[in-house]
């Protein structure tokens, strides 16, 4: 089973940070559109393979292993989004201010 959560880890934070990655590049480029649409797709998609995740490790160990995948999952997920889009609207701040600050006052 340490496999089976390892992999899904590992899947999971690569879908997450290229989604971070493509909305960085989106923000350095000054591209208006769907702005933290690939983030939150990205998210949905994670959590939902997690849940996959988590009733294979209930069906291999039980209603607690179930019960604890599930619950890390959640506080993983939390966090990443937490952190992830912390991140990205500091970064979204900074260009913000720089761009207004280049910008002639009228």
């Amino acid at each position: 089973m340490v496999i089976l959560l390892s992999l899904s880890l590992t899947l999971s934070l690569v879908v997450l940070l290229g989604a971070a990655a493509m909305e960085r590049a989106a923000i350095l480029g000054r591209i208006n559109g769907a702005n933290g649409l690939t983030i939150l797709v990205a998210l949905i998609v994670s959590a939902a393979a997690s849940l996959v995740v988590s009733l294979l490790a209930g069906w291999i160990g039980g209603w607690s292993a179930l019960l604890a995948v599930l619950a890390g999952s959640a506080l993983y997920h939390w966090a990443m989004a937490k952190l992830l889009l912390g991140g990205l609207q500091a970064l979204a701040s900074r260009i913000a201010a720089g761009d207004r600050a280049k910008s002639p006052s009228r």
